[in-house]
Protein backbone atom coordinates (compact mmCIF):
# COMPACT_ATOMS: atom_id res chain seq x y z
CA UNK A 1 0.00 0.00 0.00
CA UNK A 2 1.52 3.37 -0.88
CA UNK A 3 1.43 5.83 1.82
CA UNK A 4 0.44 9.91 1.80
CA UNK A 5 3.47 11.37 1.47
CA UNK A 6 3.43 15.25 2.49
CA UNK A 7 5.36 17.72 1.13
CA UNK A 8 3.42 21.18 2.14
CA UNK A 9 0.83 23.15 2.87
CA UNK A 10 -0.68 26.04 0.67
CA UNK A 11 -4.03 28.36 1.88
CA UNK A 12 -6.97 29.44 -0.80
CA UNK A 13 -6.08 27.03 -3.47
CA UNK A 14 -8.25 25.48 -6.02
CA UNK A 15 -5.57 23.21 -8.26
CA UNK A 16 -2.12 22.84 -8.73
CA UNK A 17 0.56 21.32 -11.41
CA UNK A 18 0.97 17.75 -11.24
CA UNK A 19 3.14 15.53 -13.79
CA UNK A 20 5.35 12.79 -13.24
CA UNK A 21 7.00 11.26 -11.77
CA UNK A 22 5.72 13.41 -9.11
CA UNK A 23 1.97 13.23 -9.26
CA UNK A 24 0.64 15.26 -6.33
CA UNK A 25 -2.64 16.04 -4.71
CA UNK A 26 -4.68 17.98 -2.46
CA UNK A 27 -6.82 17.59 0.53
CA UNK A 28 -8.71 20.27 1.71
CA UNK A 29 -10.90 21.55 4.52
CA UNK A 30 -11.84 25.22 4.57
CA UNK A 31 -9.19 27.61 3.36
CA UNK A 32 -5.81 25.28 3.70
CA UNK A 33 -4.91 22.55 1.93
CA UNK A 34 -2.00 20.26 2.57
CA UNK A 35 0.11 19.31 -0.40
CA UNK A 36 0.96 15.14 -0.84
CA UNK A 37 2.29 12.61 -3.17
CA UNK A 38 2.57 8.61 -3.08
CA UNK A 39 5.23 7.16 -1.15
CA UNK A 40 8.22 8.19 -3.42
CA UNK A 41 9.88 5.10 -2.28
CA UNK A 42 7.88 3.31 -4.80
CA UNK A 43 8.75 5.77 -7.51
CA UNK A 44 12.23 6.57 -6.74
CA UNK A 45 15.33 4.60 -6.10
CA UNK A 46 16.92 6.60 -3.87
CA UNK A 47 16.16 9.59 -1.70
CA UNK A 48 17.99 11.66 -3.46
CA UNK A 49 16.21 11.48 -6.86
CA UNK A 50 13.19 12.03 -5.16
CA UNK A 51 14.68 15.94 -3.55
CA UNK A 52 15.38 16.78 -6.90
CA UNK A 53 12.10 15.93 -8.57
CA UNK A 54 10.27 18.12 -5.26
CA UNK A 55 12.36 20.59 -5.82
CA UNK A 56 11.96 21.47 -9.22
CA UNK A 57 8.92 20.88 -8.88
CA UNK A 58 8.71 23.24 -5.97
CA UNK A 59 10.19 25.72 -8.44
CA UNK A 60 7.55 25.51 -11.02
CA UNK A 61 4.74 27.07 -9.01
CA UNK A 62 7.20 29.92 -8.11
CA UNK A 63 5.35 31.71 -10.77
CA UNK A 64 1.87 31.09 -9.54
CA UNK A 65 2.64 33.71 -6.64
CA UNK A 66 0.92 31.55 -3.71
CA UNK A 67 2.21 30.98 -0.34
CA UNK A 68 3.57 27.23 0.30
CA UNK A 69 4.89 26.04 3.44
CA UNK A 70 6.99 23.08 3.07
CA UNK A 71 7.78 20.30 5.02
CA UNK A 72 11.21 20.15 5.84
CA UNK A 73 11.51 16.55 7.10
CA UNK A 74 8.73 15.00 4.88
CA UNK A 75 6.27 12.91 6.53
CA UNK A 76 4.10 9.83 5.83
CA UNK A 77 0.46 9.43 6.94
CA UNK A 78 -1.67 5.96 7.41
CA UNK A 79 -4.37 6.95 5.22
CA UNK A 80 -5.87 10.08 3.00
CA UNK A 81 -8.42 10.22 5.66
CA UNK A 82 -6.53 11.15 8.03
CA UNK A 83 -5.39 14.42 6.12
CA UNK A 84 -8.61 16.41 7.21
CA UNK A 85 -7.97 15.69 10.97
CA UNK A 86 -4.18 17.24 10.43
CA UNK A 87 -5.50 19.96 8.69
CA UNK A 88 -7.84 20.67 11.70
CA UNK A 89 -5.50 20.25 14.40
CA UNK A 90 -2.99 22.87 12.84
CA UNK A 91 -5.56 25.20 11.32
CA UNK A 92 -4.22 28.43 14.09
CA UNK A 93 -0.58 27.52 13.36
CA UNK A 94 -1.36 27.14 9.75
CA UNK A 95 -2.56 30.75 9.73
CA UNK A 96 -0.08 32.50 11.93
CA UNK A 97 2.51 31.07 10.02
CA UNK A 98 0.93 31.64 6.18
CA UNK A 99 0.76 35.45 8.07
CA UNK A 100 4.30 35.66 8.41
CA UNK A 101 5.71 34.13 5.39
CA UNK A 102 3.07 35.85 2.94
CA UNK A 103 5.20 37.67 0.73
CA UNK A 104 8.22 36.10 1.23
CA UNK A 105 11.49 34.19 0.44
CA UNK A 106 14.03 32.71 1.91
CA UNK A 107 18.29 33.01 1.08
CA UNK A 108 20.46 30.50 2.24
CA UNK A 109 23.81 31.62 3.38
CA UNK A 110 26.86 29.16 4.70
CA UNK A 111 30.10 30.51 5.91
CA UNK A 112 33.32 29.71 6.51
CA UNK A 113 35.93 31.52 8.03
CA UNK A 114 39.57 31.60 6.47
CA UNK A 115 42.73 31.33 8.11
CA UNK A 116 41.57 29.87 11.81
CA UNK A 117 44.48 29.12 12.85
CA UNK A 118 44.63 25.16 13.55
CA UNK A 119 44.40 22.13 11.88
CA UNK A 120 41.28 20.30 11.13
CA UNK A 121 40.80 17.70 14.28
CA UNK A 122 37.94 15.99 14.22
CA UNK A 123 36.55 14.57 17.63
CA UNK A 124 36.75 10.94 16.40
CA UNK A 125 40.43 10.99 15.67
CA UNK A 126 41.22 12.44 19.56
CA UNK A 127 41.93 8.61 19.99
CA UNK A 128 44.62 7.71 17.29
CA UNK A 129 47.40 6.62 18.33
CA UNK A 130 47.00 7.81 21.92
CA UNK A 131 49.99 6.63 24.11
CA UNK A 132 47.97 7.16 27.57
CA UNK A 133 44.59 8.19 29.44
CA UNK A 134 46.59 11.86 30.27
CA UNK A 135 47.47 12.36 26.40
CA UNK A 136 43.69 11.50 25.54
CA UNK A 137 42.23 13.40 28.03
CA UNK A 138 44.69 16.36 26.49
CA UNK A 139 43.84 16.29 23.72
CA UNK A 140 40.07 16.37 24.59
CA UNK A 141 40.43 19.36 26.32
CA UNK A 142 42.31 21.19 23.74
CA UNK A 143 39.30 19.88 21.25
CA UNK A 144 37.11 20.98 23.83
CA UNK A 145 38.59 24.80 24.16
CA UNK A 146 39.33 25.09 20.07
CA UNK A 147 35.27 24.50 19.53
CA UNK A 148 34.18 27.10 22.12
CA UNK A 149 36.71 29.44 20.43
CA UNK A 150 35.20 28.66 16.95
CA UNK A 151 31.55 28.78 18.42
CA UNK A 152 32.42 32.69 20.04
CA UNK A 153 33.19 33.72 16.72
CA UNK A 154 30.21 32.33 14.70
CA UNK A 155 28.18 34.12 17.37
CA UNK A 156 29.90 37.11 16.38
CA UNK A 157 29.88 36.50 12.72
CA UNK A 158 25.91 35.44 12.98
CA UNK A 159 25.58 39.11 14.88
CA UNK A 160 27.09 40.98 12.43
CA UNK A 161 25.65 39.57 9.78
CA UNK A 162 21.99 40.01 10.96
CA UNK A 163 22.40 43.03 12.14
CA UNK A 164 23.94 44.68 8.91
CA UNK A 165 20.87 42.51 6.68
CA UNK A 166 18.01 43.65 9.72
CA UNK A 167 16.43 46.39 7.28
CA UNK A 168 16.00 43.76 4.77
CA UNK A 169 14.74 40.79 6.23
CA UNK A 170 12.00 40.07 8.54
CA UNK A 171 13.23 36.70 9.65
CA UNK A 172 16.89 34.92 10.26
CA UNK A 173 17.86 31.24 11.25
CA UNK A 174 21.14 30.42 12.14
CA UNK A 175 23.08 27.24 13.38
CA UNK A 176 26.61 27.53 15.26
CA UNK A 177 28.96 24.52 14.12
CA UNK A 178 28.45 21.24 15.77
CA UNK A 179 32.01 19.90 14.99
CA UNK A 180 35.52 21.97 14.30
CA UNK A 181 36.13 23.57 11.28
CA UNK A 182 32.13 22.97 10.23
CA UNK A 183 30.34 26.05 8.48
CA UNK A 184 28.37 28.50 9.88
CA UNK A 185 24.41 27.56 8.04
CA UNK A 186 22.34 31.23 8.14
CA UNK A 187 18.90 31.30 6.51
CA UNK A 188 17.39 34.84 5.81
CA UNK A 189 13.55 35.69 5.43
CA UNK A 190 13.11 38.24 2.50
CA UNK A 191 10.34 40.19 1.37
CA UNK A 192 9.97 39.58 -2.07
CA UNK A 193 9.96 43.90 -2.33
CA UNK A 194 13.05 43.84 -0.57
CA UNK A 195 14.90 41.09 -2.45
CA UNK A 196 17.24 43.26 -4.31
CA UNK A 197 18.12 45.31 -1.70
CA UNK A 198 19.08 42.20 0.68
CA UNK A 199 21.24 40.84 -2.23
CA UNK A 200 22.99 44.07 -3.05
CA UNK A 201 24.04 44.25 1.04
CA UNK A 202 24.78 40.41 1.30
CA UNK A 203 27.19 41.25 -1.59
CA UNK A 204 28.73 44.15 0.35
CA UNK A 205 29.17 42.55 3.30
CA UNK A 206 30.98 39.26 1.89
CA UNK A 207 33.23 41.17 0.42
CA UNK A 208 34.12 43.18 3.82
CA UNK A 209 34.50 39.85 6.12
CA UNK A 210 37.30 37.16 5.71
CA UNK A 211 34.63 34.40 5.20
CA UNK A 212 34.28 31.92 2.16
CA UNK A 213 30.90 31.61 1.24
CA UNK A 214 27.57 29.91 -0.63
CA UNK A 215 24.39 31.31 -0.78
CA UNK A 216 21.40 30.14 -2.47
CA UNK A 217 18.15 31.31 -3.48
CA UNK A 218 15.21 32.41 -3.27
CA UNK A 219 13.81 29.26 -1.96
CA UNK A 220 10.25 28.57 -0.37
CA UNK A 221 10.11 29.62 3.84
CA UNK A 222 11.92 26.05 5.09
CA UNK A 223 13.30 27.20 7.88
CA UNK A 224 10.03 29.31 8.76
CA UNK A 225 7.16 27.25 8.28
CA UNK A 226 8.19 23.85 9.69
CA UNK A 227 5.57 22.35 11.75
CA UNK A 228 6.44 19.27 14.74
CA UNK A 229 3.65 16.96 13.08
CA UNK A 230 3.72 14.24 16.02
CA UNK A 231 0.05 13.14 16.76
CA UNK A 232 1.71 9.64 17.20
CA UNK A 233 -1.74 8.16 16.71
CA UNK A 234 -1.18 8.29 12.70
CA UNK A 235 2.12 10.18 12.15
CA UNK A 236 5.34 8.23 10.76
CA UNK A 237 7.97 10.80 10.97
CA UNK A 238 10.71 10.13 8.18
CA UNK A 239 13.59 12.61 8.34
CA UNK A 240 15.33 13.85 5.09
CA UNK A 241 17.92 16.16 4.35
CA UNK A 242 16.62 18.81 1.16
CA UNK A 243 18.98 18.69 -1.80
CA UNK A 244 20.94 22.04 -2.32
CA UNK A 245 19.40 24.60 -4.79
CA UNK A 246 20.74 26.47 -7.51
CA UNK A 247 23.72 29.78 -6.67
CA UNK A 248 22.34 33.11 -7.60
CA UNK A 249 25.20 34.84 -6.07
Amino acid sequence: MKLPYLLGFVRNCVDLPSEPPLFTRLTTVGKHSVIWCKSPMETFTTKQDFLLAMLQWFEKIQHLELTVLPIQSGVSVLNEGYLEGLLRIYKRELDLCFDKVEGCSEYCLTIIQRDQGYAHLSYASLRENVSSGKEYLDRVRMWHQMMEREVLQAREVILNFCLRLTPWIKDCWSETPQTQGEGINLSFLVPNACQQEFINELKLLLAEVNVTDKWTGPWLPFHFSSFTLKPERFLIHESLNWGKGRVTS
